[in-house]
């Protein structure tokens, strides 16, 4: 990848995070002080299509340390095996408020989660095991589409190194 389409890509991500971001806020105005008090956040745009048993998406995001201000890029695939069916557009606000957390992100992780979603347009509700996990919280914010699902997921996020510097 030439310079110039990193920083594009890297443009259109921050762009979209920061959309995200105040469209969130919009709806709550705490998640601002969540974000402000926290070590890091992650927002990722992502994709995810249901058939009866399978489902698959992915997506792509930045990561923001707070503490350093320094933007790590990620891509994110997630399996899905369970009932379900339908195809949506959303994204996730990650709020890292522990230090593993902040590591765990930054480092590129696997993560097993059973879950339960529904979503219909703008409209979105969301329940996992992954809930339980203190250290971070989760916002989304769904784009559209219509999806309804009780599934066990696999999610992995990993630092894209292409557009990453250090890594």
């Amino acid at each position: 990848m030439i310079v110039s389409e990193k920083e594009t890509k890297r443009n259109e991500l921050d762009t979209m995070s920061q959309k995200a971001i105040a469209a969130l806020v919009e709806r709550d105005a705490s998640i601002q002080a969540e974000i402000d008090a926290s070590l890091g956040y992650a927002v990722a745009n992502m994709k995810l299509t249901k058939v009866p048993i399978v489902g698959a998406g992915g997506g792509e995001g930045v990561f923001v340390n707070n503490k350093t201000n320094r933007h790590s890029y990620f891509t994110v695939s997630r399996l899905d095996i369970g009932g379900g069916w339908g195809a949506r557009s959303y994204k996730v606000l990650l709020v890292m408020e522990t230090q593993e957390i902040l590591d765990r992100l930054d480092n590129g992780t696997w993560e097993f989660q059973a879950g339960v979603e529904a979503s219909a347009g703008t409209a979105a509700a969301e329940g996992s095991s992954g809930a339980l996990n203190e250290g971070f919280k989760l916002h989304v914010l769904s784009d559209g589409g219509a999806s309804a699902t009780a599934t066990a997921r696999v999610i992995r996020i990993k630092v894209n190194s292409k557009l990453t510097d250090g890594q």
